[in-house]
């Protein structure tokens, strides 16, 4: 008799990652959808994994446990896609955990019209100061798109999203379709950004797709160690990329749409990770972790642009601008890029010095207000409480933060030694005045309007 194939294979790579993994596990095994097959692939955690992997395994019998002798994170999912026998496939990072509802609604949607793949928006996942989880929702389409989701999508419009897709753990895909075209990740060591050859291969070949108005999955930040945050991060994507073009030959398939999105993905790759080393790195662009690669890159975008693949329609002209000047000179780029990065420092600073380690209340409760709040959140700010003139918000809370009314707002800066920051664009000065009138002294008041002015 025949094993029953299940709807799902939820592939799961591991490395050291006790503090997080039974918070990932409890999310995939109590999912809606419970006709899955679970596939740990752990890489020789020291710290205990292994063994919380195995007793789950013990207990829930849609469980196996894989040992990889190679600390990648490409072959630990290639063994899961190795391993897999249900229709559609899913991988999940095991520091993160998604909704309870996820691989039903992705999967309702895929099977329903046999897509290559299905995927949804994802959250980007902070641990604030009070203890607090803070989620910030990564939409993929904007604008004039937005009618993108729902819509199943054709080859030449999912190849547009080839740079702007750029994380596989948020989609189900059609195992026979992955088969199909043996599409696998890049075994190479290390754990970084080994996705992005996974991705431009199913952007290669898939012939329909779905994306959904709706998020599910929780990606953590607050993970100090992972790969993805060091300064490798260039050679990285080199690696990948040399990979894509070299042992696959994919470039050559691709027709001109695809083509063209291909090249500007690499060009997105290329000069995000480089300006977050730069940065890192204190502005140092000979440092080899930076140069090494980035004339591998420049040579691949600069030929792109020089035979038209590539043009400033695509970019826009502020990024257009320094896209090239990076391409003509590492050195007047990483000028501009430390420029930039100093006046962000010296308005902290400003900040800080206006502060002088007061507790803060933030006044609005708006998205203005919640981005000021993760602002000082990220800056080691103190923050005591938001305040609003909304009366239906007194008494609550917002990002687990007290919202205090007007009138506790001076007897709390008082007793706290606090100082009041003033988020709204539009009615700051009304506002100003409305404090001052309660007594609240002129240098407990900071007026703020965006991030990019304090």
């Amino acid at each position: 008799m025949n094993k029953k194939v299940p709807k799902v294979s939820v592939i799961l790579p591991s490395l050291n990652v006790a503090e997080y993994i039974e918070a990932c596990m409890e999310s995939v095994v109590h999912q809606t959808l419970q006709d899955l097959e679970m596939i740990c692939v752990d890489a020789g955690s020291t710290d205990g994994t292994r063994e919380i992997l195995e007793r789950y395994a013990r207990e829930d019998s849609r469980i196996v446990v894989l040992h990889s002798d190679t600390k990648s994170y490409g072959r630990q999912v290639n063994m899961g896609l190795d391993r897999a026998t249900g229709e559609y496939v899913a991988i999940l990072e095991t520091d993160d955990w998604i909704e309870p509802d996820m691989y039903q609604y992705l999967y309702d949607n895929g099977a329903a019209e046999s897509l290559d793949y299905v995927a949804s928006d994802f959250d980007l996942l902070y641990r604030l100061q009070n203890g607090a989880d803070y989620l910030i929702r990564q939409r993929l389409f904007h604008g004039d798109k937005q009618d993108w989701y729902g819509r199943i999508l054709d080859s030449d419009e999912i190849a547009t999203l080839r740079s702007a897709d750029y994380v596989l753990w948020k989609g189900l895909y059609r195992r026979e379709f992955l088969n199909s075209h043996h599409i696998r990740l890049h075994p190479s060591p290390g754990a970084a950004f080994q996705d992005m050859g996974f991705l431009q291969q199913v952007k290669t070949y898939a012939k329909q797709a779905k994306y959904l108005d709706k998020s599910f999955y929780r990606y953590r930040q607050d993970r100090e160690e992972a790969s993805s945050k060091g300064l490798d991060g260039l050679r990285y994507y080199e690696n990948e990329f040399r990979w894509i073009n070299g042992e696959l030959r994919l470039c050559h398939l691709l027709n001109p749409i695809h083509r063209k999105y291909y090249y500007f993905a690499m060009s997105i790759s290329f000069i995000t990770k480089y300006d977050q080393i730069l940065v890192k790195l204190n502005g140092d662009w000979q440092d080899k972790r930076l140069a090494d690669s980035c004339e591998w890159f420049s040579r691949q975008i600069s030929e792109a642009v020089r035979i038209g693949l590539l043009d400033k329609a695509m970019y826009g002209n502020e990024l257009w601008e320094r896209l090239m000047l990076l391409l003509a000179s590492q050195e007047a780029y990483s000028q501009l890029v430390m420029e930039q990065e100093k006046g962000k420092q010296d308005g902290l600073q400003k900040l800080l010095g206006r502060i002088k380690n007061r507790p803060v209340m933030i006044f609005g409760c708006g998205i203005r207000g919640e981005r000021l709040m993760f602002y000082c959140d990220s800056n080691h700010i103190k923050i005591h409480s938001f305040c609003d003139n909304n009366l239906a918000l007194f008494g609550k809370e917002k990002c687990g933060f007290p919202i205090l009314s007007p009138s506790d707002l001076k007897n709390e800066a008082d007793s706290k030694d606090g100082v009041i920051l003033l988020s709204m664009k539009i009615g700051q000065e009304e506002v100003y005045r409305q404090l001052i009138a309660t007594g609240i002294e002129d240098d407990r008041i900071i007026q703020c309007h965006t991030k990019a002015e304090i």
